[in-house]
């Protein structure tokens, strides 16, 4: 049964040409996909400990400038991407991307998706909202499917910059706080915490520098916890949280 709309963006306006102008989300560079991103996205799929064969279906909840619609497209999966913005939505059709119009997953059949991401989408959406989203994700998701989202790091001050780095985010989220949302949805919490940062299969560029850098993030991030946080963990370093979500059976 389809449920009750609930948006997921705010109204079209606030994502209007000027914001687009702003992300420099241009329609000559839609769709690119550069090495780098690519191993990005593949180490964050590695975590579901989940094999998407071609044919997958694969739906992205604001897929932005279109690079992960790119990624699914060359890894053959059938991928469709929902949008807030229709001029985003005109472009990626204009490419040959299966992209919606919508704010919300009323018009999506229950068990229809073997993976659902959103990469940069839950801190745009009220707090008390939150918990009806990822519920209806769990929906739309089929019986082993995989939920998989990325958000500004709410647990560390490394996080503030992105967060406070849009006028559109509305929430910040950390560790304890997407495990309670999950747990509200009744999602299994496969994997939190830090975004990937994968060295192999990335520009020469970012290979040298997270070859210096990880280790020492891994160093202060050991101490931070030893310190402040010897009865948790708090992946002090990363500016992003990855969480990822399965449905319980």
């Amino acid at each position: 049964m389809k449920s009750q709309a609930t948006q997921i963006a705010e109204p079209e306006d606030t994502y209007g040409d000027e914001y687009l102008k702003w992300k420099t989300w241009g329609e000559s560079e839609f769709g690119k996909l550069k090495k780098t991103k690519s191993a990005y996205f593949s180490a964050e799929i590695k975590r579901a400990h989940k094999v998407f064969s071609k044919k997958s279906k694969v739906l992205e909840i604001g897929f932005g400038n279109g690079e992960f619609l790119n990624y699914a497209r060359e890894n053959d999966w059938n991928v469709c991407g929902i949008e807030a913005n229709k001029a985003l939505v005109e472009t990626a059709n204009k490419y040959g991307f299966n992209a919606i119009h919508t704010e919300d997953l009323s018009r999506f059949e229950d068990s229809t998706y073997d993976l659902i991401v959103a990469f940069d989408v839950l801190e745009h959406i009220p707090q008390e909202i939150l918990p009806i989203i990822i519920l209806d994700i769990s929906r739309v998701l089929k019986s082993d499917g995989v939920f998989l989202a990325r958000f500004p790091n709410g647990d560390s001050p490394f996080g503030l910059i992105n967060q406070n780095g849009d006028v559109t985010h509305l929430t910040t989220i950390g560790s304890n706080k997407i495990k309670y949302f999950a747990a509200k949805a009744n999602m299994q919490v496969v994997f939190v915490g830090g975004e990937a940062q994968p060295i192999i299969g990335t520009s020469p560029k970012t290979f040298i520098h997270r070859a210096i850098t990880l280790p020492i993030q891994m160093l202060l991030n050991l101490f931070v916890n030893l310190i402040f946080f010897p009865h948790d963990h708090v992946e002090f370093c990363s500016s992003n949280l990855t969480v990822i979500l399965k449905k319980r059976n």
